[in-house]
């Protein structure tokens, strides 16, 4: 089997697909992930052929989001409906840029089947116009191919002779069952025939590991770790950190600041003895010796601290999708949500003191991580996902090719 997988070009779009990819590989599988971007290194460091879909222009339109949502005040100041028309016409213009190299990535790989996040339907078109079956795979909880993005492309749709179902044949459900009530953003009928549930494991990028981290502090000392993801966009000059690490100082914990390699001239100098600085380093395993998880909201960092069972402290930026993710942990008593305007070192202390010295929020994480460790790994999910592929190459009939190509070209099932 040949599977291509497909995402937008940010390394947090690339990560959650890698465990999947790796048990494709262990299998015998072939695997590839086209892709553009950040999002190409990412995969080339987790081991993964990487095919550029583009010379980087896609990557634009994504970044300039990131930029804008985390630099300016446009999160507050506009609707829901507002946002979810720009985010909308942003990954609609990434996916345009990335669709000509993408069906012709997917055709000379001959792929059996597109797998792609929900963020990024050109998957999906890629997958019709080469009449194989389209996989959406959540990055966390389940959502339906972005429709907002998809209405976008509808006349490339038609360009390219895409005709058939809009949306995708199966999805892999990353959620444990307590949270499936919960939703991230506006509601969307998911009406996806077929679903594979599959245990969500982290995958933060390789990197190294400290000895300190695989053992707890001593004297009774609790860890607490902050992260704001891969964007450096999020980290600013570092004042978000500045008041956490100020907020968590006289709390008795030690404090693990992820910089993510960013230069941060706002950090307090002298750093206070409580706090230690890392530039990248693997999530999961530290947070095997920590206490609670303070994050952006990203649904990797979140779904991290849910298999570890850790609390968490969500500080999202307004307008990105990590506030629906704090209603999401807090909903579960996971954790706590403060807004980004209501940082301060006061509230940052109040917040954690909440979360460290209540163990309702330890026993819920707890929860979800059992849900989590019961549901089937990617090893025996590719297993099912095979027999599905193969199933659908057997009874399905050939989509048209794009306009303007040739079967050879377009990769169709006729042209194997």
């Amino acid at each position: 089997m040949r599977y291509l997988f497909t995402t937008v070009p940010g390394s947090s779009h690339v990560l959650p697909l890698v465990p999947l990819a790796h048990a494709a590989l262990a299998a015998g599988h072939e695997v590839a992930v086209a892709t553009s971007g950040a999002g190409l290194s990412s995969a080339v460091s987790a081991g993964l052929t990487a095919i550029a879909t583009d010379d980087g222009r896609s990557a634009r339109p994504y970044e300039e989001m990131a930029r804008v949502m985390h630099e300016t005040d446009r999160g507050s100041r506009q609707s829901d409906a507002e946002l979810v028309d720009y985010f909308g016409a942003t990954f609609a213009e990434v996916g345009s840029a990335m669709l000509p190299g993408l069906l012709e990535a997917a055709g000379d790989w001959r792929a059996d089947a597109v797998l792609y996040p929900p963020p990024h339907p050109a998957g999906l078109l890629a997958a019709r116009a080469l009449g194989v079956p389209a996989v959406l795979h959540n990055l966390g909880i389940r959502r339906p191919t972005f429709g907002p993005a998809l209405a976008k492309l509808e006349p490339l749709a038609r360009r390219l002779g895409v005709s058939g179902p809009r949306e995708a044949d199966l999805q892999i459900d990353l959620s444990a069952p307590s949270l499936a009530n919960h939703v991230q953003g506006p509601p969307q009928e998911n009406t996806i025939p077929h679903t594979l549930s599959m245990h969500p494991s982290p995958y933060n990028g390789a990197g190294p590991l400290p000895a300190w981290a695989l053992r707890r502090p001593g004297d009774g000392t609790r860890r607490v770790v902050v992260t704001l993801g891969s964007l450096p966009a999020s980290y600013g000059r570092g004042e978000l950190l500045r008041d956490i690490i100020l907020g968590t100082a006289g709390l008795g914990v030690e404090l693990i600041v992820a910089t993510g390699d960013v230069e941060l001239p706002a950090l307090p100098r002298p750093l206070p003895g409580h706090a230690r600085l890392v530039g990248w380093v693997p999530l999961r395993p530290l947070l095997a010796t920590s206490d609670v998880l303070i994050h952006h909201g990203g649904l990797s960092s979140m779904y991290t601290a849910f298999v570890a069972g850790v609390p968490q402290c969500l500080i999202p930026a307004p307008g990105v999708g990590g506030g629906p993710n704090a209603r999401i942990v807090s909903g579960r008593g996971a954790g706590l949500g403060l807004a980004m305007d209501e940082v301060t070192p006061e509230a940052v202390r109040s917040t954690l003191r909440d979360l460290l010295d209540r163990p309702d929020y330890g026993r819920a994480s707890a929860d979800v991580a059992a849900e989590i460790a019961a549901m089937p790994p990617p090893a025996e999910v590719i297993g099912r996902l095979d027999r599905f592929v193969a199933g659908a190459g057997s009874t399905a009939p050939s989509a048209p090719p794009p306009a303007g190509t040739s079967p050879e070209t377009a990769g169709g099932r006729s042209g194997r």
